[in-house]
């Protein structure tokens, strides 16, 4: 039997960050196609969309995504916000080469998006200075204290609003994906790293201790469709 009361610290094969090639490329397709159809992207952009128009005063935003793969989900809120008339500029940050190559292929058009190859976990790590700061299922790779730490050293380096958009840790969230996930096209290793995935995220009363213990106050955390959380956090 699967324990999920505790989070798992095991690797995804999308960790590995030496891969490359058609596995790799159709792997970050079945991402993008699961970010569709469980509304992910779509509840990002949304917060990000009302932070914006709450600091209208703003003439631009400058947007940081950790992890961001393939750049498709900086990609459809570049484009949400240039809708309503917003000015950003973005970041996206990823340790896997192949997947930068892939993500700036994309936006070759576009003079807005940039990306990045870092790899966030390392203590050396620097983050670019941005207004909001976001992340789409990534800070489960993060343990307990490193997050605390990434987190108390956001003040310091001009962040002022951070914005999660994540799985939360579930027995019925790892049945329902277990079962469903053959229905799905998605490749095998996205199927493998979903149910560790899974595993590996924060339940919402983990993640809350994490941002109390990181010294904030001043943060929202709701529960949205399909087992996920949007947490924002107020910086400066």
């Amino acid at each position: 039997m699967v324990n999920l009361r505790v989070r798992l610290d095991t690797k995804e094969q999308l960790d590995n960050f030496s891969l490359s090639g058609s596995s790799l490329h159709k792997t970050l397709s079945s991402l993008r196609l699961i970010n569709i159809l469980f509304g992910n992207r779509r509840q990002l952009s949304k917060a990000i969309l009302k932070y914006c128009k709450q600091h209208s005063y703003q003439k631009t935003f400058r947007i940081v995504d950790l992890g961001c793969g393939g750049g498709d989900c900086l990609m459809y809120i570049s484009k949400k916000l240039n809708k309503h008339g917003i000015d950003a500029s973005f970041t996206g940050i990823d340790a896997n080469p192949e997947s930068i190559s892939i993500a700036t292929q994309k936006t070759l058009k576009t003079n807005n998006i940039k990306f990045l190859v870092q790899d966030i976990l390392e203590e050396n790590f620097t983050l670019p200075e941005c207004d909001i700061l976001v992340s789409s299922h990534f800070i489960y790779h993060f343990k307990d204290k490193e997050l605390i730490s990434f987190l108390e050293g956001l003040p310091h380096q001009n962040v002022k609003h951070v914005i999660l958009s994540e799985l939360y840790r579930s027995k019925m969230a790892y049945l329902l994906f277990k079962t469903v996930r053959y229905l799905l096209p998605i490749t095998n290793m996205a199927k493998e790293d979903g149910l560790i995935a899974i595993r590996r995220a924060f339940s919402q009363q983990e993640l809350e201790t994490i941002i109390h213990k990181s010294g904030y106050t001043s943060y929202t955390i709701s529960t949205k469709p399909f087992f996920r959380f949007t947490a924002e956090i107020n910086i400066q």
